[in-house]
């Protein structure tokens, strides 16, 4: 609710409503009116009274607001504009759905020692991006850090300095008293060790449920923290031992020279406090696994392996799931919305030939190219999306255009024999040389000294990759295999086979390892620079894995059919084959050997050259994001195309309901989606398939709609087939109709509910919503379209129950 007193209209954007009032101003929700988006809004409130002065400090403002709006991070809430209205300054940034870290103490009162550190590790990495751009925050507390889905982000860097700005000898303290270094306190000199501090008395907070320092007052809790000794967390709680107890009072310490020199030295030392080093290891393999401690804490350090480790998990989760996998598999490439496009515009640019009409679900892409064919893509592009550094990018793009490329051979080679494991042989050729694309991206310089006494000293890869880092590249592709949790048949697969005859597999473990292997060996093979030797190489190599059935002629095969395929896509996932030099090998791997008779196969075609393949994938439009009426009625008209060619199809109910809700949930921008369909024995309409946040624990808790008659929302839509929109499930107009067993469940603050009527009576419900209120609005097209999705799935169960299928 606003005060009479309190704006109505700042600029474009329009106030909704106070979210709080701090020391230095007040915090509001509005509309961007332009942009049609909310924002919450700082006031800043100015205490100078002196026209010249306040002109003075308003710029000042504004001047730092433009230094910090440069600042893009996940862990920063994001600063979007800052202006001034009727003298009043103000700052606007991105609206944040969740809780203060604030709010969580309060509730919580202290927190456990893993999860204070792991929000503190969090909070550093936010803080250490800013003082790398030479920015400070001043102002670290917990009611500046926002926990939303599970991530700590900092907020009000608005009111952050430049870390070379001095500021003015009157300009009055900012931040809270509680917070705040003794040298800012004494001299009035922020520094990036100011802001350690402040995160370590953030961190004393979590873990003991109170500040360092308590004063009566203001003027009180300053002198106590220049002049009091801190008291040692474990004092005040029994379960903080004293490695901790060593890490807080380091960060904390009066001295700004005593301290952690930065943030990210802070960050790494409660790292190390979350994962020990093993200790009592044998020489050798402590040498090792002190290697691979050491690549994987800098893996966690980089802001690209959360994103790498969790996608090829989810992925590889979904991949061995007996139950709903393809729902498995497709959530987990929706969460990221560049990773979906990127994908349907690669299987658009390979097979759009082949059907009517772009593939523009990937619930779809999965009917028709099969699900281990989309995973392959899924894994691939996710390699290409996270492992790409501008320093290194020409010897990473060889070294991961070779690992694809190994797969794709590997695929190839089980194809040849009719084996039906392709797309798994893919994946374990894929990552047979993980340790390796690995280290030539996070330990640069040691990579290029092994390429070195390979060259030099003639050393194999194993001996030179051990000697440089005192592992092999097999064993440390072992060990982030492991970390990422690899199946272990995905494991197996990355040991090289050693044998000089290879034996007959035993096993399909045995085959895929021995596929892999050949795949890494003859991709090792065709990146010589010396092509006359190619032939010899690929015939030693047929002798050698001949227990595999493998010929000269089919390897021969097995390379022009893989170059093809890599040519072809190279471009899709934005690596440019020119001057690559794997690329330019293959170029003459593709032509038929005077050597080797070509067998009756064909040279290789250059890229798009293929039957039923787009000519230029340029021209096959990638899915747009879900912002904007014409983009998703573009996306949710696309979807209808694509479903109405499977409706005349031999595609199951299941997989078209799949391709409606997946259709609904990128058109619309929905946070999550849920189809209910009628289960007798509840009585109830219940949730089979979802997409969104948190939607596999809501199904797992049981979303049912209950067909008995109730006064709510739910029976409205379902007993007299109407769509219902529900924009604030607050406002007190609408709150009665909620039920309680929906806001147990769901956290969402709008919905959408469309029923799936046959003969009058219930059958099913299309459910969306989202986190925010107000933000599901519909213009009269999207709406007409949104019907007809849900009037496919009720034509969808009426055919099939004509088939008897349902």
């Amino acid at each position: 609710m606003l005060h009479q007193s309190e704006p109505a209209r700042l600029g474009r954007f329009q106030i909704l409503e106070r979210l709080g009032r701090g020391a230095q101003g007040e915090v509001y929700l509005a509309e961007d009116t332009r942009l049609t988006r909310r924002v919450a809004i700082k006031t800043i409130r100015l205490s100078s009274r002196d026209p010249a002065e306040q002109s003075r400090r308003v710029f000042a403002l504004l001047e730092e607001a433009r230094i910090v709006s440069h600042l893009a991070h996940p862990g920063i809430v994001t600063l979007y504009d800052a202006g001034e209205e009727a003298g009043l300054p103000y700052l606007v940034f991105e609206y944040v759905e969740g809780s203060t870290l604030a709010a969580r103490l309060r509730e919580a009162k202290r927190l456990e020692p893993v999860e204070a550190a792991e929000i503190a590790i969090q909070v550093l990495k936010a803080v250490g991006y800013a003082h790398a751009k030479g920015v400070v925050h001043r102002d670290i507390k917990p009611g500046n850090i926002m926990l939303a889905a599970g991530i700590a982000r900092v907020m009000d860097f608005g009111i952050a300095q430049v870390l070379s700005a001095r500021p003015a000898a009157d300009d009055p303290f900012t931040g809270a008293p509680a917070y705040l270094a003794p040298e800012y306190i004494a001299e009035g000199e922020y520094t990036a060790a100011s802001d350690v501090f402040a995160v370590g008395m953030l961190l004393y907070e979590m873990l003991t449920g109170r500040p360092a320092i308590l004063g009566g007052n203001t003027f009180e809790t300053l002198h106590r923290q220049v002049t009091e000794d801190f008291a040692l967390p474990s004092s005040l709680a029994a379960d903080i031992d004293e490695r901790l107890d060593a890490l807080v009072m380091q960060a904390i310490a009066k001295s700004p020279q005593a301290r952690f020199p930065t943030a990210a030295a802070l960050e790494n030392a409660l790292y190390l406090y979350l994962n020990p080093e093993p200790t009592g290891v044998a020489d050798e393999g402590g040498e090792k696994q002190a290697t691979l401690q050491f690549l994987l804490r800098r893996m966690r350090h980089k802001s690209d392996f959360p994103a790498l480790s969790s996608m090829i998990g989810a992925v590889n989760r979904a991949a061995n799931s007996e139950t709903e996998r393809v729902s498995e598999l497709s959530n987990s490439i929706l969460k990221d919305f560049a990773l979906t496009n990127k994908l349907l515009k690669l299987v658009n640019a390979a097979f759009y030939g082949q059907f009517s009409g772009t593939i523009s679900t990937v619930s779809r892409a999965v009917v028709i190219l099969g699900f281990e064919n989309v995973r392959q893509v899924a894994v691939t592009l996710a390699l290409f999306e996270h492992l790409q550094n501008k320093s290194q990018a020409a010897q990473l793009r060889e070294e991961i255009l070779a690992s694809y490329f190994a797969g794709l051979l590997g695929r190839e080679l089980v194809n040849q024999a009719g084996i039906r494991d392709g797309e798994e042989a893919f994946i374990c050729a894929l990552f047979h040389s993980l340790g390796k694309l690995v280290t030539a991206y996070y330990l640069h310089e040691e990579f290029h000294e092994i390429c070195r006494l390979q060259r030099a000293q003639g050393l194999d890869e194993a001996r030179a990759s051990a000697q440089v880092l005192g592992i092999t590249f097999e064993d440390l592709g072992i060990g982030v295999g492991a970390a990422w949790h690899f199946p272990d048949r995905l494991l197996q697969s990355m040991r090289r086979v050693t044998d000089a005859k290879v034996k007959r597999p035993t096993s399909a473990e045995e085959h895929l390892q021995a596929v892999a292997d050949l795949a890494a060996e003859l991709c090792t093979c065709l990146r010589e620079p010396d092509g006359e030797r190619r032939p010899a190489r690929i015939a030693s190599l047929a002798a050698r894995y001949e227990s595999l059935g493998i010929t000269s002629p089919i390897l021969h095969t097995v390379v022009r059919n893989a170059a093809a395929e890599l040519v072809r896509d190279a471009a899709m996932f934005g690596v440019s084959p020119a001057g690559s030099e794997l690329v330019a090998s293959l170029s003459e791997a593709r032509r038929p050997s005077r050597r080797e008779p070509d067998e009756g196969g064909d040279p290789l075609p250059g890229a798009g050259s293929q039957t039923g393949m787009a000519q230029d994938p340029a021209t096959v439009a990638a899915p747009v994001t879900a912002s904007g009426s014409a983009q998703r009625s573009a996306i949710l008209y696309a979807g209808i195309q694509d479903i109405t060619n499977s409706l005349v199809g031999e595609c199951e109910l299941n997989d078209i309901l799949r391709m409606i809700l997946e259709t609904m949930y990128r058109g619309v921008g929905f946070t999550r989606v849920l189809l209910c369909v009628r289960d007798p024995a509840s009585n109830s309409l219940k949730a089979r398939l979802g997409f969104g946040a948190d939607v596999d624990q809501i199904l797992r808790r049981g979303f049912h709609v209950p067909l008995a008659p109730s006064r709510d929302a739910f029976h409205a839509a379902i007993s007299n087939g109407a769509d219902i929109f529900i924009e604030n499930v607050d406002d007190e107009r609408i709150r009665d109709p909620i039920p309680d067993w929906y806001r147990r469940l769901v956290p969402a603050r709008s919905l959408a509910l469309f029923p799936l009527m046959v003969k009058g009576k219930p059958v099913g419900l299309f459910y969306g919503d989202c986190d925010q209120a107000g933000a599901l609005r519909f213009d009269p097209a999207e709406l007409n379209l949104l019907k007809t999705l849900r009037n496919q799935a009720v034509l969808a169960m009426r055919q099939r129950a004509v088939k008897g299928e349902g």
